[in-house]
């Protein structure tokens, strides 16, 4: 099941020189598992800035990962994508339709979400900033997720 275009998906990795977390970002909304798994340090640690969670090892953050992306139908746009040696910030807009799948998700994020059964097939627009440090064996070891969760559920009122 296709959830985004191949365009979509390119455009996060826009340009000649795309980050290290533009092509991790790539491979996740493809479902290329094995590459996504392959990018991450068994030791990483990813944020949840929005509601403080914090994730460990790439066993938790790939169970994470798996339930975020069969959780949303959605239509990346790029933002922004810098990065030096081992530190980035890579930003877009997620754009999708809610449905059971992503309100499910929503609640075991804790996220303050209105009625959820008022939800489903609603359009929604929201950033999300991701700033990730990448350890010397070139893997992503730490990741501090923004979402403006207010601005989201704002959407849905």
């Amino acid at each position: 099941m296709a959830r985004e275009t191949k365009k979509s998906i390119k455009d996060l990795v826009k340009g000649p020189n795309p980050s290290p977390f533009a092509t991790f970002a790539a491979s996740l909304l493809s479902n290329d598992w094995d590459t996504v798994e392959a990018r991450l340090a068994n030791n990483i640690e990813w944020n949840m800035m929005p509601n403080n969670q914090i994730r460990k090892g790439k066993k938790d953050v790939m169970k994470f990962l798996k339930a975020s992306y069969y959780a949303a139908k959605r239509m990346p746009k790029l933002i922004h994508d810098q990065a030096s040696k081992d530190w980035g910030c890579f930003e877009y807009y997620n754009i999708g339709t809610t449905d059971k799948n992503i309100i499910e998700f929503a609640k075991q994020s804790k996220w303050p979400f209105p009625d959820p059964s008022k939800l489903v097939g609603r359009k929604y627009k929201v950033p999300v900033c991701f700033v990730w440090h990448i350890n010397s064996k070139g893997k992503i070891d730490l990741v501090r997720e923004y979402l403006d969760v207010g601005s989201l559920v704002a959407q849905f009122k």
